[in-house]
């Protein structure tokens, strides 16, 4: 078996793997183009979450020097039941819709270990230059006037996990086509008219607003209609400007908590 034959095995080893454990979508990109994307400033949400110590993300050779190839992956958010945050400490949040990303990217690199690779399995927020961008790089999608990745079939409804390797795989070609043109439902469906097209004010967007210790009144009657609580330390995050979205799966737009419409 010829090396080009090797790597193409072991990447659908490795795809079929993620496939196996719910994934939707599979992409690699190369770490070489993935360490020349701009490096990213933390908002001091992401830097509390995290722990970081620097303002800025890090380059994927940052945390493994040796890595070659940036595996990512998919889920698809197919009810509202996917958006929960549930408050573990003050200011500390729990995702459990994205919890199955952890042990998926486990699995997904057992092919990899099997053959000797090693993987590393760093923390999405603060260890990639830019993770959009690098959705970008691995073929899932186009980066949308929503700030959200946007899969042709799947919308802005997948939520991501990735991790690094040693092993020189063969990389997607980018997502080239723009798929917003001159729409701008998301931007014009935002309740906090925290969008702008391809940017999110962070300070303003109603998901990160129940990450403050303090939450403006003003803000209040907004989370009340678009992130109900259901009970005191779990609240449904915001997803007007996905639900906007032309993409944005028909089976999808019925999953939804009705009184936040």
């Amino acid at each position: 078996m010829t090396m080009t034959r090797k790597r193409d095995v072991l990447r659908d080893r490795v795809r079929r793997a993620c496939f196996r454990e719910g994934a939707v979508a599979f992409g690699i990109a190369s770490v070489a183009d993935v360490d020349n994307l701009p490096r990213i400033k933390l908002r001091p949400t992401v830097k509390k979450i995290t722990g970081a110590k620097s303002s800025f993300t890090k380059k994927p050779t940052d945390v493994m020097p040796e890595a070659k190839s940036m595996i990512v992956f998919g889920i698809l958010s197919i009810d509202d039941s996917f958006e929960l945050g549930v408050r573990i400490r003050r200011d500390e949040f729990d995702w459990p819709g994205y919890s199955p990303l952890w042990s998926m990217r486990h699995y997904a690199a057992q092919p990899l270990k099997h053959e000797g690779y090693r993987v590393a399995y760093p923390f999405e927020s603060t260890a990639c230059n830019s993770y959009k961008r690098v959705l970008r790089l691995a073929g899932i999608g186009a980066f949308g006037k929503n700030s959200l990745i946007i899969s042709p079939k799947y919308g802005p409804w997948l939520r991501f996990g990735y991790f690094l390797t040693d092993a020189d795989l063969e990389p997607d070609k980018p997502f080239e086509e723009d798929l917003c043109g001159d729409c701008n439902r998301c931007v014009e469906a935002c309740p906090a008219g925290a969008l702008k097209p391809y940017v999110v004010d962070s300070e303003r967007c109603l998901v990160g607003v129940h990450c403050r210790s303090r939450i403006p009144e003003a803000v209040r009657p907004l989370l009340v209609k678009y992130e109900p609580q259901l009970t005191p330390l779990t609240h449904v995050m915001c997803t007007r400007c996905q639900i906007a979205c032309p993409y944005t799966p028909a089976e999808r737009r019925k999953n939804v908590i009705t009184n936040r419409s």
